[in-house]
């Protein structure tokens, strides 16, 4: 597995949040696709994910979705959506998670293993990049770097 640090920026960022089944978040997030077309826009980048709050019992969490549209939006304030027009974090470790059926978990590890060795923190929830190439599903995870500890 190969870490890259970098920064991530995306422009005209459309934002909604979900509880559901954590086999489910897939539905969710065609749902808010639909729902940007249906209004007009189309995505410009890929669909970004947030999990958390997970409830083992129930097997469900709280999902926040992103996508960039192609258009800056005016939006009123409400409990559904939200719009950043500039999106941006100025240092992060990501890591490709390219086998779906391997744990997500063990990816996370990976990168909160790797920050402990580069004396760095870390904001949780992770990010996970969805990313739809040749049919096939892979997330880069983005963790964004919250600062650098010194190294006593």
């Amino acid at each position: 597995m190969k870490i890259k640090r970098a920064p991530i920026v995306f422009h005209n960022v459309l934002s909604t949040k979900s509880r559901c089944k954590t086999n489910e978040w897939y539905l969710i997030a065609r749902d808010f696709r639909n729902a940007i077309i249906k209004n007009n826009l189309y995505s410009t980048g890929p669909i970004i994910y947030q999990v958390s709050n997970f409830d083992q019992s129930e097997n469900e969490a709280d999902y926040t979705f992103f996508t960039s549209v192609n258009m800056e939006l005016e939006i009123d304030a409400n409990d559904k959506y939200q719009f950043f027009k500039k999106w941006t974090f100025d240092d992060g470790l990501s890591l490709r998670h390219a086998d779906m059926d391997e744990e997500m978990e063990d990816s996370y590890d990976f990168l909160r293993e790797a920050a402990k060795n580069y004396n760095l923190t870390l904001a949780e929830p992770f990010y996970n990049i969805f990313l739809d190439v040749y049919g096939e599903g892979m997330i880069d995870i983005y963790a964004p770097i919250l600062k650098e500890n010194s190294h006593d």
